[in-house]
C-alpha cells in the first residue's frame, strides 16, 4: 500500500470493552486525518484479507465506483461480502466483549501511528486465520470451503446496485 501514498494499520485487540460504537465514534473525533473502520476479529480471515479488502475499497474510491458514500463503511461491507449496511453491521461489525479488528489508513503517517497508539494492547493473534473462522464464513456465504482468494474475489465483484 506504500506505492499508492497511504500509511496503513491493521491491528488486533483481544476484546473490545464498553460500547463498541461510541468507541470508535471517539477514535474517529480523536484522529480526523485517519479513515478508520472496526470489525469483529472473527469476519476477518487474517491480515491478507484486511489489507486485499481495502486494496478493492481504495480502488472504488479512485474510480468513484464505490457502493457505499464513505471509504470506511465500504471497507466494512466489502470485508462483510454484502451491499447492506445493516448486514454488514451485524456480521462484521465490531461488538463488544468480543475481539476486534481495527483498519487505520491515511495519507498522514504519523496520524496513523498517534492512532495506533491509542489503541491499547494490541494482539493482532485474534486476526490469524483460523479452523473456527472458516467454518463460520463458509457458512455465512454458503460455500463448502473458504479461500482468500474466494472471500477477495467476492468483496471486488460488488457493485452499486
Amino acid at each position: 500500500m506504500a506505492a499508492s501514498g497511504w500509511t496503513v494499520l491493521v491491528a488486533g485487540i483481544r476484546e473490545v470493552s464498553g460500547d463498541a460504537g461510541k468507541l470508535l465514534d471517539r477514535l474517529r473525533a480523536d484522529n480526523p486525518d485517519v479513515y478508520l473502520q472496526a470489525a469483529d476479529a472473527q469476519a476477518v480471515y487474517g491480515v491478507d484479507h484486511v489489507l486485499g479488502v481495502l486494496q478493492i475499497a481504495l480502488e472504488a474510491l479512485s474510480r468513484k465506483v464505490m457502493i457505499a458514500g464513505r471509504i470506511e463503511t465500504e471497507v466494512l461491507l466489502r470485508l462483510a461480502c454484502t451491499d447492506q449496511i445493516s448486514h454488514a453491521l451485524k456480521k462484521a461489525g465490531l461488538k463488544a466483549g468480543r475481539p476486534g479488528c481495527f483498519i487505520a489508513f491515511s495519507k498522514d503517517a504519523g496520524a496513523v501511528r498517534k492512532l495506533g497508539g491509542q489503541l491499547g494492547d494490541l494482539d493482532d493473534s485474534v486476526l490469524l486465520p483460523s479452523k473456527e473462522k472458516a467454518t463460520k464464513i463458509s457458512k455465512e456465504l454458503d460455500i463448502d470451503k473458504i479461500a482468500l482468494d474466494y472471500l477477495l474475489e467476492r468483496a471486488a465483484i460488488m457493485v452499486k446496485g
